[in-house]
């Protein structure tokens, strides 16, 4: 837990470069989780500038990018197409408008389509009980929800929730997966901690359930993202939630 340019990737960086001279793990053995494309390419090069040949194999990227690898792999367990597709947020939002097309709420016919795209998100990460208010919006996204999942498996489609959804479904449905993605990732680290959400939570729990071997790099302060979920009290209850830590 430290500031702003106090060098918590230097030390991702340097007990990745470690874990592999020692032999504590190999590099394809090594799971970073990153929030962008660019920290986990600017990870992989720093590493690889301090090992060389060592450090192929490492897998650093984003939270998305790790449950599209993991869906690509295991898509027939998954119940998607070997060739699935992924899908933004126009292209969700052009699902929604088709299927809206069918349905009539007396109280409201024209809607922002991306407030509802937020609340049916929000449906999938924290479930019905989370959600306070109850207005038209959240009356249509309570309609559109099943429809709206059913027409992506049709499509044989999924969008940034589901690459993070989808992952944790086919974990908890089918154990003997869960056993081998944790076997091979068998030293996970993540990076700026504090912006980590419910889901993301979720994921990192079910991989290293096993192993309990996790490092996290955060700064509290640095926490902006409550607006997209994520959850301070991920990186302040750290030391609590995984005992025997060391800070």
């Amino acid at each position: 837990l430290a500031g702003a340019g106090s060098g918590k990737t230097t030390v991702l960086v340097a007990r990745t470069g470690r874990l592999i001279a020692d032999q504590v793990a190999a590099a394809e053995n090594i799971l970073v989780l990153t929030f962008t494309n660019k920290a986990a390419r600017e990870l992989k090069h720093r590493v690889a500038h301090k090992l060389g040949a060592q450090a192929k194999g490492l897998w650093a990227g984003t939270f998305h990018s790790f449950g599209l690898r993991v869906l690509r792999e295991f898509s027939e367990q998954a119940g998607l197409p070997k060739q699935f597709g992924v899908i933004d947020q126009g292209d969700s939002q052009a699902i929604l408008k088709d299927i809206m097309k069918d349905i009539k709420i007396a109280s409201k016919d024209k809607y922002d389509l991306q407030a509802i795209l937020e609340i049916l998100n929000q449906r999938r990460t924290l479930g019905k009980q989370k959600l306070e208010a109850f207005d038209e919006y959240h009356e249509m996204a309570e309609v559109l929800l099943p429809k709206f999942l059913k027409k992506m498996d049709l499509m044989g489609v999924v969008d940034f929730e589901g690459l993070l959804l989808k992952p944790i479904e086919l974990f908890q449905s089918h154990p003997e997966i869960l056993e081998k993605v944790q076997s091979r990732f068998q030293q996970v680290m993540v990076d700026e901690f504090q912006d980590t959400n419910l889901t993301q939570m979720k994921l990192i729990d079910l991989l290293i359930r096993k192993h309990r071997n996790i490092t996290v790099v955060g700064d509290d302060d640095q926490s902006i993202y409550g607006w997209r979920g994520a959850e301070v009290k991920n990186i302040l209850n750290f030391p609590q939630n995984y005992k025997p830590c060391e800070v």
